[in-house]
Formats: structure tokens, C-alpha cells, sequence
């Protein structure tokens, strides 16, 4: 228990003395890296949701081609239609 107490102060102290290094320029750092960590977390979710559909396209029957155009729409492959009007 004493153990990590001594841990906790020594990363409080730690966090306290990168305070007074960054001074105001701490925001700005804080925000850059949650930005980039957030902008990683969303290109690997948007990759795993793109193989899911990939793989569910593959596996669907013959009757179900909802599933393979939703994959055709994601990777650029459907066809494109006329949506104008005159």
C-alpha cells in the first residue's frame, strides 16, 4: 500500500513539474494529443468496419445483395446514376 502510494506522489510530482516546463503552452500540447490519438482510434474503426462489410458481402447468399452493395458503395465501385433533375 505504501508502494504505491510513493508511485501516485512521484507521478503527481512528475505531472506538476511538466506543468511548470509547458506553462502555457500545455493546452495546446494536451489538445494535440488527444486530437491524434483520436484521429488513430477513428481511421482503425472506420478499417475494421470496412473488412466487417467486406467479409459479411462474401459470406452473404445470393439472395442478399444488400450486403455486397453496401461494399460496392464504400469502395467506389457501384455505379453512379443520374440523381438531377430538370
Amino acid at each position: 500500500m505504501f508502494l504505491r502510494y510513493v508511485i501516485a506522489m512521484g507521478l503527481a510530482a512528475l505531472a506538476i513539474l511538466f506543468a511548470i516546463i509547458l506553462g502555457d503552452y500545455g493546452p495546446w500540447y494536451l489538445s494535440w494529443f488527444l486530437g491524434t490519438g483520436f484521429m488513430v482510434l477513428v481511421a482503425a474503426s472506420a478499417g475494421v468496419l470496412l473488412e466487417a462489410q467486406e467479409d459479411a458481402a462474401k459470406s452473404a447468399p445470393a439472395t442478399d445483395r444488400r450486403a455486397a452493395d453496401i461494399v460496392k458503395v464504400v469502395g467506389g465501385t457501384a455505379p453512379r446514376t443520374n440523381t438531377t433533375t430538370s
